[in-house]
């Protein structure tokens, strides 16, 4: 009896390896140095980004690819003739990007942004397992409608935990409201998707120059990635501003 049940075990024990294999190989979502990455077959089905993806980016970009990065911003904050550009790939339903909104970008903006230094551009990279993340994307864009961008990037970070789970339209139109924006206004152009092909080619483009996972910056083609420490930003950023 003994020795029938142990080729059983060996069986089972096999199958249960197999079966983990490739459940790993099907969701290789995992976080990484203080960002969340797409694996290579979730990347695959991120209908957002039809571009194949290229390689992560570790050195920095090409004059070809930083250009691309530049081009057609349209969430822009600081002065045209800085000195230095910040490009930030965000994705607001991720908690790395939400510690960084927490921990630096104030401080950045307040050193740096606000003083003429630095023009910061912010493109949408919603990971495909965040479903309200591109959907918060949408009502960023719609409260820029109105000159409300900034205004309402800071309320969704601010209050990620509010909105993440569910429908989260009721409350990106409370926050429209609280941003003192026209909520018939914003709820016509969120309900309507109007912005959704613009937030897909900021996603594509993220995959043509390497950013596979958020929060990924650029700073003068230099790139940093994930939520680092406030002193890493500031150092990259010191060394373009004397470059």
């Amino acid at each position: 009896m003994k020795e029938k049940i142990i080729p059983v075990l060996v069986i089972l024990l096999i199958g249960s390896a197999f079966a983990v294999g490739l459940l790993y190989g099907k969701v290789s979502v995992y976080e990484k140095g203080g960002k969340q990455v797409l694996g290579q077959e979730a990347a695959g089905n991120n209908n957002q980004a039809q571009v194949p993806p290229a390689a992560p980016t570790e050195g920095p970009l090409t004059e070809a690819q930083w250009n691309k990065v530049l081009s057609e911003a349209k969430m822009v904050r600081g002065q045209d003739g800085a000195k230095v550009t910040v490009v930030e790939f965000t994705d607001y339903q991720c908690p790395f990007c939400e510690r960084y909104f927490t921990e630096t970008y104030g401080q950045l903006a307040k050193q740096y942004v606000d003083n003429g230094q630095v023009r910061y551009i912010l493109r949408d990279l919603p990971l495909p397992f965040h479903p309200n993340a591109k959907p918060a994307a949408l009502a960023a864009r719609c409260a820029g409608e109105q000159d409300g961008y900034w205004e309402m990037h800071d309320l969704l970070f601010a209050k990620q935990d509010e909105w993440i789970d569910g429908d989260p339209k009721e409350k990106f139109v409370s926050y429209a409201g609280e941003a003192g924006l026209n909520t018939g206004q914003f709820t016509t152009c969120y309900e309507g998707g109007k912005y959704n092909s613009e937030i897909e080619a900021d996603a594509a483009l993220a995959a043509e120059v390497g950013a596979s996972g958020t929060p990924t910056f650029f700073i003068n083609r230099e790139v940093v990635v994930g939520a680092q420490p406030t002193s890493v930003f500031q150092q990259a950023i010191d060394k373009a501003l004397e470059g």
